[in-house]
């Protein structure tokens, strides 16, 4: 697992939460907000689309939250469905996994429990952050690429 430790400004995004098992919820946050990034022609070349897990493993699923997220300018003012977050800055291990999104949740486990325990590091309090680099319209599962950004604690 090749894990790169990076420093990282904070993000200002419109975000659609949805709370229950990541598997349902992610979907139905995206949904809701591919319809309102259309909506409000939100989309460009510098777009950044994030998933944010609020919860660890051992949260109930039916109290999972997920945002289904995307970046916004200062200028931007989000209404309707979305709401407007500051995903927080700071240092992440960051690790690109590649393959379907539903081999997501195994890659995680592998950056908690295989990598975490080596690092010498601890998890910061906050969202663990997925930032989808691919169009999934236009790739196979086994090319889609995801970047796993788990916040970590200064030393």
């Amino acid at each position: 697992m090749e894990v790169v430790i990076e420093k990282l400004p904070d993000i200002r995004v419109a975000a659609v939460r949805e709370t229950g098992p990541y598997s349902r919820t992610a979907p139905q946050a995206w949904r809701q907000l591919s319809l309102w990034v259309a909506k409000n022609d939100l989309l460009s070349q510098n777009s950044i689309f994030l998933g944010l897990r609020h919860d660890s493993s051992i949260t109930p699923e039916k109290n999972q939250r997920y945002d289904a997220a995307v970046s916004i300018s200062e200028e931007f003012d989000p209404s309707g469905v979305a709401r407007e977050l500051y995903v927080p800055g700071g240092e992440f291990a960051m690790y690109t996994h590649q393959g379907s999104y539903a081999t997501l949740d195994r890659a995680w486990d592998a950056l908690y429990w295989e990598w975490l325990p080596k690092s010498g590091r601890t998890p910061a309090p906050g969202p663990n952050i997925e930032i989808y680099l691919s169009d999934t319209a236009f790739s196979a599962d086994k090319e889609i690429l995801t970047r796993l950004l788990l916040p970590l604690q200064p030393l």
